[in-house]
């Protein structure tokens, strides 16, 4: 298990490097969002049980991912669903060997909203057990997140992750929308 975590936080560390380069951002910021040290990281592991009649059950309920990035291990059965504007609910379907990376609210805030947190949820299936596991990053509670120093208008107050996870807890789909300026 430990292995597969420290696989899993190489990973997510170059993919945000990737995604931040984009966005042309200031290497403390770059080492704010990829840092190893005091970073919060999760290894989750999800079983949804097979449902006769999956209309009548629900999975996960819908909602954002808190932290900066998740990589999620679909297994394989179908399940997760994203909300697209204008269309609704949308399968993603699981890929052999593939991830699914879900852009967190952290993110959303650092890059201004040019990368955007989705709406998802899990739905249950009525022929097989889903299993999927689910890793988490994200930077210390104890720093400041806001967006990038690139952005000359920002779209969010800053604050500290610790303050916008309890505004999160205690507001949920609406704590982003709480912090535009």
């Amino acid at each position: 298990m430990d292995a597969y975590q420290n696989e899993m936080k190489l990973l997510t560390q170059k993919l945000l490097h990737l995604m931040l380069q984009t966005l042309n951002v200031t290497q403390e910021e770059m080492n704010w969002a990829i840092s190893a040290q005091d970073s919060q990281t999760a290894l989750q592991l999800n079983s949804y049980p097979s449902c006769p009649n999956p209309s009548n059950a629900i999975g996960l309920a819908p909602h954002t991912d808190s932290l900066l990035l998740t990589l999620l291990h679909q297994g394989g059965a179908n399940g997760l669903e994203i909300f697209v504007e204008g269309l609704g609910w949308s399968p993603v379907n699981p890929v052999d060997g593939a991830f699914v990376v879900n852009i967190g609210d952290l993110l959303h805030i650092l890059s201004n909203a040019t990368f955007q947190a989705v709406n998802h949820r899990a739905r249950v299936n009525q022929a097989k057990q889903r299993i999927s596991v689910a890793y988490f990053h994200g930077p210390p509670v104890e720093s400041v997140v806001a967006p990038s120093s690139s952005f000359e208008n920002p779209c969010f107050r800053s604050m500290l992750v610790k303050e916008f996870l309890s505004l999160k807890a205690k507001n949920f789909h609406k704590a982003l929308s709480m912090i535009r300026k």
